[in-house]
C-alpha cells in the first residue's frame, strides 16, 4: 500500500523556491505536496498537483524527471505534456 498524500503548507527554502519559480503549489517525489501560504484551500490547484503524484507513481520518479526536464526545455512550460495534463485534472 502506498504512503498517504501530505499536503502542507510550504516554508522556508521550498517557499523561497516556489516564489522563485512563480509556482502555487509543488508535488515533491516523496508524496508531498506544497502549497504557498493562502492556497491551502485551492482545490483545483491540489487536483493538479495529485495528478503529478500519479504521473510520478505511472512513470518512476527517474523517468518522470527525465522526460519532465526534455519536455520543459523541448516545450516550456505551458506546453509541457505532464503541465497540459495536470491542467486537465484541475476541473473535478
Amino acid at each position: 500500500m502506498s504512503e498517504p498524500v501530505r499536503v502542507r503548507t510550504a516554508s522556508g527554502l521550498i517557499l523561497a523556491f516556489m516564489r522563485l519559480c512563480g509556482f502555487r503549489g509543488w508535488t515533491s517525489f516523496w508524496r508531498t505536496i506544497y502549497l504557498q501560504p493562502g492556497w491551502e484551500d485551492a482545490s483545483w490547484l491540489i487536483r493538479h498537483e495529485l495528478q503529478h503524484i500519479a504521473q510520478i507513481e505511472r512513470d518512476g520518479i527517474v523517468a518522470f524527471s527525465a522526460k519532465y526536464l526534455w519536455w520543459l526545455a523541448r516545450y516550456g512550460y505551458v506546453n509541457n505534456p505532464y503541465e497540459i495534463e495536470a491542467r486537465a485534472a484541475e476541473t473535478p
